[in-house]
């Protein structure tokens, strides 16, 4: 992480104590340009979920139904729960990713030290 932030190429502002897993999405994806916003990822969730609700960047919404059956979910080849890191970082400490489960979803910031959240890297 350090040698990025040097580097200045990764979009990587500071670095989290090891190990620091959103910046190992980072570097995965190729840069923060290269992975999701929040308001990406609340897109992607309304895509995911029966009735194709409105979901906000860092809004949690529940009472829902995961559509397994829906053409984004099969292409991902997801299926909840899973959570997702956006390209937002929000200090050495934390990055902001949302969670998909069943019935609900949410946007939140976490330890970028989490090793069970996914990097889905944006294609040209």
């Amino acid at each position: 992480c350090e040698a990025a932030v040097a580097e200045g190429k990764l979009g990587i502002k500071e670095c989290y104590f090891d190990p620091d897993y959103w910046a190992g999405a980072v570097k995965a994806c190729g840069g923060v340009s290269k992975m999701p916003t929040m308001a990406q990822l609340g897109e992607l969730a309304s895509q995911l979920y029966v009735g194709n609700p409105t979901v906000r960047a860092y809004a949690g919404v529940s009472g829902l139904t995961f559509n397994a059956d829906s053409e984004t979910a099969k292409a991902l080849g997801l299926t909840p729960p899973f959570v997702v890191w956006s390209g937002e970082e929000s200090g050495s400490y934390g990055a902001y990713n949302r969670g998909f489960r069943s019935s609900d979803t949410n946007g939140a910031y976490y330890d970028r030290n989490g090793s069970d959240r996914l990097a889905v890297c944006l294609g040209d």
